[in-house]
């Protein structure tokens, strides 16, 4: 499924993905069950069936979510065009906020992903989106001057985007820290971003 494609095409379906989520906060991922879904969203089975193939194409819809709306809370930085310490300050905040929310989707994101041991074909778009989106900044920065461009913008995304996600995923998601480590985490990592792109060699 396209990023594009994310929004719910109406309230049957909205339902359907606040029942999962409602789910597994709850119980196990192998406990929960379509039937059990169906009647948390007062739909019939059938109902559940006609929107998804099965349990993981809602769990998949509810984890491209998470990181759609990391997306969006990244946009102080992705999108800004002031200044960077400021606006990854910001943008780390509103994607702590997004991993806090939805931390048992994401606990649950990193069960799978090591039961399989590879990137979900259906969660990739998104991820890719997130390290674009940083590309694009960097690159814009170092057009501007505020970054030097002896590193490609690229790669230095990629490796910022693979700190922040392993972070997030050890500390917050797994160890449950959020609330003060959560603010420690968010003052570290941008700090550690702006250093990593902005300051002079």
């Amino acid at each position: 499924m396209s990023v594009a494609a994310l929004g719910s095409r109406n309230p049957t379906e909205d339902a359907i993905l606040v029942a999962a989520r409602e789910a597994l906060a709850g119980e196990p991922y192998d406990r929960v069950t379509i039937d059990g879904i169906a009647r948390r969203a007062f739909v019939s089975r059938t109902t559940v069936y006609f929107y998804f193939p099965n349990k993981r194409a809602v769990v998949d819809r509810l984890i491209q979510r998470s990181f759609a709306d990391m997306h969006d809370a990244g946009a102080p930085y992705f999108e800004g065009e002031g200044d960077p310490r400021a606006e990854l300050r910001a943008a780390l905040a509103g994607v702590v906020e997004v991993v806090d929310r939805d931390a048992s989707i994401l606990r649950l994101a990193l069960w799978l992903y090591g039961r399989e041991d590879q990137i979900p074909a259906e969660w990739a778009p998104h991820i890719q989106q997130l390290v674009r989106a940083g590309a694009r900044r960097i690159a814009r920065d170092q057009g501007r001057g505020l970054a030097p461009d002896d590193i490609p913008a690229r790669t230095s995304a990629l490796a910022l985007c693979a700190m922040v996600e392993r972070h997030v995923g050890m500390e917050i998601i797994r160890a449950g820290r959020a609330g003060r480590d959560g603010h420690d985490s968010i003052r570290v990592l941008s700090e550690l971003w702006w250093r990593a792109v902005y300051a002079k060699p």
